[in-house]
């Protein structure tokens, strides 16, 4: 091999490794949302979607923020709607809501007990946590054995 190749091909790897940050963080987000799907569909019951809150239930979603510097590549995974998020992973305090009946007595309030927390959110932090550096590390290998 002459010095003049083994430039193109140093060069063609050093494009693939810094290429990783913005094509690997959208590799590393899919992946994120997948075990953020899992996590609430098993704290929901099954299908993702908090039950009880509105006509026709809550979907419990993650989404993503990909922010590209000049070096440097963000993931920012944030839960949507936050407000089930919190109620799914920590659970309700006692609180009075509304009794459900109609007629004269239906302004009146009685105790609800509260809900235990499922730790959705934790347990979703805690798998992307330990799913995405193994994600990585392979972006990263499959970018310097091109």
């Amino acid at each position: 091999m002459t010095v003049g190749r083994v430039a193109v091909a140093f060069h063609a790897r050093a494009d693939a490794v810094r290429d990783i940050g913005p094509r690997g963080m959208v590799t590393l987000a899919k992946a994120a949302k997948d075990i953020g799907r899992q996590e609430a569909a098993r704290a929901t019951g099954g299908d993702g979607v908090l039950t009880g809150t509105k006509r026709r239930g809550i979907r419990l979603r993650l989404f993503d923020d990909i922010t590209t510097g000049h070096t440097v590549t963000f993931l920012t995974i944030k839960a949507r709607p936050a407000g089930p998020w919190v109620w799914v992973t920590s659970g309700t305090g006692p609180h009075k809501i509304r009794r459900r009946k109609r007629g004269p007595l239906r302004k009146m309030t009685v105790d609800h007990p509260g809900t235990r927390g499922a730790a959705a959110f934790t347990r979703t932090r805690e798998r992307i946590a330990r799913v995405l550096p193994g994600i990585f590390r392979d972006e990263l290998h499959s970018a310097v054995t091109r």
